[in-house]
């Protein structure tokens, strides 16, 4: 026996049925649209608008690398600390609105969880490896070993904790559970399309796809493919969010975003 829809209305609750899924095309939408967040507060608003805040001037402005005449500590930590900020506004917002529609709570779930995933994982490789962003601020502030095995100790746990904080609201779509692993398969997939799509008109960045965007879209936030576990945990049928119906705002949305994002930051684009 089927329970009743009530499509995606302004509670965003309904019994679930299992025997309809939600739509493809609009998760997918919602999904790039979050990836989408991460990378512009990383590199647009991050990088890019500490460059110009500090009286520099953007060369070059893509979706994996920001050239700026200046060079220092806070350009460099200003786009993970972008993603930080808005990851934690994500959270905010889902507190705050408990009752939103089904698609703008899960809009807001993948953002935190592109953000605050890319935040930690990204703490951890570029300490490990020594390379971009974390690294460059540890070498200019003269940190040792020490205070490296913190940094990657403190990401791991950020981490564990973004996971943590993300099953409560991904629960509502947990039930049953392969309704979450769905939604974060075609999340991460259509990040990948993204990422794919935009860094392809990259002509400055030898290797982009593999060095930077498919670590973007996929490594970074790969945390999301366990959080459906621990989601469904938590799952109860009568909590479960309504199903995700087909929506020409969310597309034409994804639509645009990603034309400005294929355009704009895939050659890359000079600022000032």
């Amino acid at each position: 026996m089927t329970a009743a829809h009530d499509s995606d209305g302004p509670q965003g609750i309904e019994l679930l049925s299992t025997d309809r899924s939600d739509d493809g095309l609009t998760t997918a939408a919602i999904g790039l649209l979050a990836y989408a967040s991460a990378d512009i507060a990383h590199h647009v608003f991050g990088h890019g608008g500490a460059c110009l805040a500090l009286g520099g001037r953007v060369v070059s402005l893509s979706s994996v690398f920001v050239d700026c005449t200046l060079r220092g500590t806070a350009i460099d930590l200003a786009g993970p600390l972008m993603n930080l900020a808005l990851g934690s506004l994500a959270l905010i917002v889902l507190r705050l609105a408990p009752r939103a529609r089904a698609a703008t709570r899960l809009f807001w779930i993948l953002v935190a969880a592109f953000n605050l995933f890319w935040f930690a994982m990204q703490l951890v490789f570029s300490v490990v490896t020594r390379t971009d962003d974390w690294a460059w601020a540890m070498l200019d502030f003269h940190m040792g070993a020490p205070s490296r095995y913190t940094a990657i100790v403190l990401g791991i746990a950020l981490y564990l904790l973004t996971a943590r904080l993300l099953a409560a609201p991904l629960a509502a779509y947990a039930k049953p559970r392969a309704r979450a692993t769905r939604i974060v398969l075609i999340a991460l997939g259509s990040a990948l399309l993204l990422a794919s799509a935009t860094v392809a008109f990259d002509h400055h960045t030898p290797h982009a796809l593999l060095r930077s965007a498919i670590p973007q879209a996929i490594l970074l936030p790969v945390g999301l493919l366990f959080v459906p576990e621990r989601a469904a945990a938590l799952a109860t049928v009568s909590q479960a969010a309504a199903r995700i119906s087909f929506s020409v705002r969310w597309l034409i949305g994804a639509g645009l975003v990603a034309a400005v994002s294929i355009a704009l930051l895939g050659p890359g684009f000079a600022i000032g």
